[in-house]
């Protein structure tokens, strides 16, 4: 938690409408990342008013003095450098006006359109009319906003520019094409009907007569292929349900399956859809976009925070070819299983424009683990005070692992801290605190994940029901 700092805990129920209160706090951020680009104290609040002995005194006394000094005794200046979340996010934090909801335009990065036509965002070509109308490095994005709403706070930022405001690709590829398109492929892999049909239009990869039997089947190869090629347990899936395959258009619902799931499946079924690509041409074009997808994900996997030229070409190359498949695939099919969402187009810039920077190391991994531990600690509140207690809580978290820290560094502590077996009340005769305190100087038992410097973990657990009775 220390390598992410929170800023504020915002309850959707709560929130008022057109986003009012998204936009204030966004209002404070950008005051206080405005602050960092300067490198001192500022002297007046978000809305302008001067600091002085009336309105926060101990801010008017460190007033134009400097945040943070170096070990040169220079002062230090933050820099904003990208913005990063789902796509639901950036409408709302930059008020977009052209993003995937109703509307002909798509896109606040180039002029793709919903419509068929000149610009159409179905164009997946080296070639394609929108890839033209691209905005310029240093926009800002005004054409972008909705011209019914205030500009975003954020776009004051110093540095601002729309093109660091990037798609995410977790949520672009892992929760987004992979959703639906690796449900969509196992459905003619079952030999089912696809889409509105009622007739299978190719005999099943895994025999059987009836569904449940080939989805048992799928699920043992699945296990097996995982478990030679060492796929982590914590990324597998736990099971391929029926839900999956079932409806016009099948989808992949994030109760049975989580993003490093479904990114961990891909290399399975593209080989299993690789080999049923001769059967006809549909089986192809399937195999086409799975290969595809799962080739650049392979670019990403294999390369650091920078992406080699190569790599990156490569990438880009098969991204286009597997759209280009898909595209070609949900003309084919109008009734399902295949669909080209808006989000197609966003991996075109993810893939094209994403100027050497690799897609699968500026991703929201961690931040959605971030914000899963914060959920928890919100829920262990009280829902009138849960937003303050929150960041309280957090705080005094990272101040706590810091300390850990600085004594590991000085020697002072363990290199790994693990509590003792049975929890902090298993001695006999011990207390709460003694046997909390003399855990970090225990042996570590096997398998324990307790970071280094981090405090033991409290093991022990409330009974549940009375007491059993002694025996006569």
């Amino acid at each position: 938690m220390d390598t992410r700092m929170l800023f504020a805990v915002l309850k959707n129920s709560e929130m008022q409408a057109a986003h009012a209160t998204l936009q204030r706090c966004l209002e404070v951020l950008t005051w206080s990342f405005g602050a960092l680009a300067t490198g001192m104290h500022p002297a007046t609040d978000e809305l302008g008013e001067a600091f002085g002995p009336g309105h926060e005194p101990e801010r008017a006394a460190k007033a134009g003095t400097p945040l943070a000094c170096g070990l040169d005794g220079l002062n230090l200046l933050g820099a904003w450098c990208e913005m990063r979340g789902d796509w639901e996010f950036l409408r709302d934090a930059l008020h977009l006006a052209n993003h995937y909801g109703p509307g002909a335009q798509i896109c606040h990065l180039c002029g793709a359109s919903r419509d068929p036509g000149l610009t159409y965002y179905g164009d997946f070509s080296n070639a394609a009319a929108h890839r033209a109308t691209l905005v310029g490095p240093h926009c800002r994005g005004e054409r972008a906003w909705k011209s019914h709403a205030p500009i975003s706070p954020l776009c004051r930022l110093p540095g601002f520019s729309v093109w660091r405001c990037m798609f995410d690709f977790m949520h672009t590829m892992d929760l987004g094409l992979l959703q639906r398109c690796i449900p969509a492929a196992l459905q003619g892999l079952l030999g089912l009907p696809p889409g509105k049909s009622r007739k299978a239009h190719e005999a099943p990869f895994w025999p059987g007569g009836r569904k449940e039997q080939r989805i048992k089947l799928a699920n043992a190869d699945y296990v097996a292929w995982a478990k030679r090629t060492k796929v982590p347990a914590s990324s597998r899936i736990k099971r391929i349900t029926g839900s999956w395959v079932h409806g016009r258009f099948p989808c992949i619902s994030m109760e049975h399956a989580k993003a490093a799931g479904v990114r961990a499946m891909l290399p399975w079924v593209a080989e299993k859809a690789e080999a049923r690509a001769e059967s006809s041409p549909a089986a192809a074009l399937r195999a086409r976009v799975l290969t595809g997808l799962a080739k650049m994900d392979a670019c990403y996997r294999g390369q650091g925070r920078f992406l080699s030229l190569s790599s990156e070409e490569e990438a880009k190359g098969h991204c286009l070819s597997a759209l280009a498949a898909l595209a070609e695939l949900a003309g084919h099919f109008p009734d399902g299983p295949w669909r080209l969402q808006p989000k197609a187009h966003a991996l075109v810039h993810i893939a094209c424009d994403a100027v050497g920077a690799n897609p699968r190391v500026l991703h929201c991994y961690q931040d959605e683990d971030f914000v899963g531990c914060t959920k928890e600690l919100y829920r262990a509140c009280h829902g009138r005070t849960a937003p303050r207690r929150v960041v309280q809580r957090y705080m005094l978290g990272t101040a706590l692992q810091l300390v850990a820290r600085e004594e590991l560094l000085a020697g002072r502590r363990a290199p790994r801290a693990a509590a003792l077996r049975g929890g902090p009340l298993a001695r006999v005769g011990g207390s709460a605190a003694a046997s909390s305190a003399a855990a970090p100087a225990a042996a570590a038992p096997a398998g324990a994940k307790r970071g280094p410097g981090r405090p033991p973990k409290l093991l022990a657990k409330r009974p549940k029901g009375r007491p059993r009775k002694p025996a006569a």
